[in-house]
């Protein structure tokens, strides 16, 4: 199971964005989890259940958005969503296609609690 590999590399770049920004607990985690990433989402939230305590995400949450696959024909130039995981242009039938997005994983936000401030602090990305 990757999902606790890529869990524990998740933490401690959570755990660095954080202790850059202050130190604050961390109140949620939103990744951007592509179709085609190969990341069960349901073990990649228990692996986030069983690592997070004694770090600033322990009691926080971890909320996922999917990512369509979405490919583009290199022949006709036909940008699209295949309904099923088809490589095939729906308007010129051809199999040359680019993946333009459907296999990333990427940390949008991570939401903290200021120490003492308002309930909800603002959000930043971790490549701030």
């Amino acid at each position: 199971m990757h999902e606790v590999a890529l869990m524990q590399n998740l933490l401690r770049v959570v755990e660095e964005a954080a202790e850059k920004q202050g130190g604050g607990k961390v109140k949620l985690v939103h990744l951007r989890i592509g179709e085609m990433a190969g990341v069960n989402t349901e073990s990649l939230r228990f692996a986030f259940q069983v690592l997070s305590p004694g770090t600033r995400v322990e009691g926080g949450e971890l909320e996922f958005e999917k990512i369509p696959l979405r490919i583009k024909c290199l022949s006709c130039g036909e940008d699209h969503c295949p309904p099923e995981l088809t490589f095939r242009c729906p308007r010129c039938g051809g199999a040359n296609m680019e993946i333009i997005s459907g296999r990333e994983m990427d940390i949008e936000y991570i939401m903290m609690d200021e120490e003492g401030d308002s309930p909800r602090a603002p959000a930043f990305s971790p490549t701030e």
